[in-house]
């Protein structure tokens, strides 16, 4: 369904984000079309495309990353996510000016809570809040989530103090990021990070990592190098209303655009100049006392990308020269990333090899809500290793449903990729992405049900044409903080 051409605010608002018009012909068509679902050909299973690492090859991998030389090694973390899902119940309680059973749970453990003494501080009270009085207690919650307080609603997850430690210091989600990064991505004193970060939260942002970077750097002795970026307006998407499918605008008459979701992210990881990149969310990480399995397994999976990245380098190589074994390039694609190389030309060989590599971490699935490893039946009849979502699986589809629900394993956003080629060029890695992968959400604006679009998943759809490796960590290493009440497990208490 066509609609009237665009006018001059609707193209200045295009212009504004170096969209063009035929961009907005495509998005236009998924919004009212949808994508197509993915199609599942299996689970991946321990021992086949799953691997599990033995003490020895632990040891020999860790081994292998420590002795690495002249790579560069950076930490990307996408905290570009406000966190006010963190307390979507507390705000209820606010809302409905009457306490909740989340809001119960929340007093009855204040203590507990890195950030109580802050709040405690802000708020001017007495260290004992008075159990009955509901009064203050409502006080309380506006102090922690509103902006007159520590305004914590509004915050990016980074600024969230998510640990206390024995000398009473507390510890944001950004500060556990510096501290676990001179553990496994620091080279001869140096440490390079990345942070995605909210436009709208952005100084106030950066003047806390200066201060992390001015504060830590001597106390840890590394110089750390940190850098920030917000998602680019160009990967912004528009809306349409539900039932017309008229363009969704502002006042103005200029068009409506929306964060894209992760997926808009694979600029920014494109933009970075670094040889391994390690991906992991702003809000699993935990106290130092708990660090040492994540250390090990980051080493583990940096040990993984090498020696395999290595190996597809030296089969690149000996293209080039004319005389590639191929059994034992057949052989280490079929092990390492589930690719049947029969019938491959040189060429078809030189394009399945020559790609940016990927080795995630997966944990045992336990029923925690996200993607999984899974064998992917593709167009031309082979399959891929893929991360999948729920949203992205056809579940009317029984045969579709059952292999989703038997995902003995999930992903926890713990990834090392190579960035470069084996000639030491960078990967363009909007080269990789299967643009037939994003998502229609259901959103509201003004009252009116709209019809809005994310881009493909930053370790789903943007990363579909790269070389996988699955390997299964342990679930120590996973410890998300979803909601405030997180804090209160026991990964995330005692520094």
């Amino acid at each position: 369904m066509e609609t009237a051409p665009l006018n001059t605010a609707m193209k200045d608002s295009l212009e504004a984000r170096g969209i063009s018009e035929a961009q907005l012909r495509t998005y236009r068509k998924a919004l009212i079309e949808g994508y197509p679902f993915v199609k599942l050909a299996a689970n991946c299973k321990i021992g086949t495309e799953i691997h599990r690492i033995d003490e020895e090859d632990r040891q020999r991998y860790m081994q292998a990353y420590q002795n690495r030389k002249g790579l560069k090694v950076m930490k990307f973390v996408p905290a570009s996510g406000a966190a006010s899902r963190m307390f979507k119940d507390l705000f209820a309680a606010l809302e409905n000016n009457t306490a909740n059973e989340a809001s119960k749970t929340f007093f009855e453990n204040f203590d507990r809570f890195p950030f109580s003494q802050a709040l405690i501080d802000v708020v001017g009270l007495p260290k004992q809040i008075p159990l009955n009085d509901s009064v203050t207690r409502l006080d309380v919650l506006r102090a922690l989530l509103l902006k007159n307080g520590l305004n914590y609603g509004n915050l990016p997850k980074g600024l969230i103090k998510f640990h206390r430690y024995p000398d009473g210091h507390s510890r944001t989600a950004f500060e556990e990021h510096f501290h676990e990064a001179v553990r496994y991505a620091a080279d001869e004193g140096h440490a390079h990070l990345h942070f995605t970060v909210p436009e709208t939260n952005r100084e106030e942002t950066e003047v806390h990592l200066n201060e992390l970077k001015t504060r830590l750097s001597s106390a840890l002795r590394t110089e750390f190098h940190v850098d920030t970026s917000v998602q680019k307006p160009s990967t912004d998407t528009p809306a349409i209303y539900e039932g017309d499918y008229s363009w969704v605008t502002h006042e103005d008459g200029s068009l409506l655009f929306r964060p894209a979701g992760h997926g808009a992210l694979l600029d920014n990881l494109n933009d970075l100049d670094a040889d391994i990149v390690f991906i992991k969310n702003i809000d699993n990480v935990v106290p130092d006392a708990q660090k040492q399995p994540t250390k090990i397994y980051k080493e583990v999976l940096g040990g993984i990308l090498l020696e395999v990245s290595e190996q597809v380098f030296s089969f690149l190589r000996a293209l080039d020269r004319g005389d590639l074994d191929r059994k034992a390039c057949a052989e280490f694609c079929q092990k390492w990333f589930a690719c049947d190389l029969s019938n491959k030309n040189d060429e078809e060989i030189r394009a399945l090899l020559n790609r940016p590599i990927r080795v995630c971490g997966v944990v045992k699935n336990e029923g925690e809500p996200g993607g999984g490893p899974f064998l992917v039946s593709e167009p031309d009849g082979s399959t891929s290793l893929q991360i999948v979502e729920k949203a992205q699986v056809d579940t009317d589809d029984p045969e579709q449903k059952a292999i989703l629900e038997k995902a003995s394993h999930f992903n926890p956003v713990d990834i090392a990729v190579r960035m470069k080629d084996y000639k030491g060029k960078a990967f363009n890695l909007l080269k990789y992405r299967n643009p037939d992968t994003g998502m229609t959400v259901a959103k509201t604006h003004r009252g009116k049900s709209i019809r809005a679009l994310e881009l493909p998943g930053l370790w789903n759809g943007s990363m579909h044409r790269w070389n996988t490796v699955f390997v299964e960590v342990p679930i120590e290493t996973f410890n998300p903080v979803k909601t405030v009440f997180d804090l209160l497990r026991p990964a995330h208490q005692g520094g």
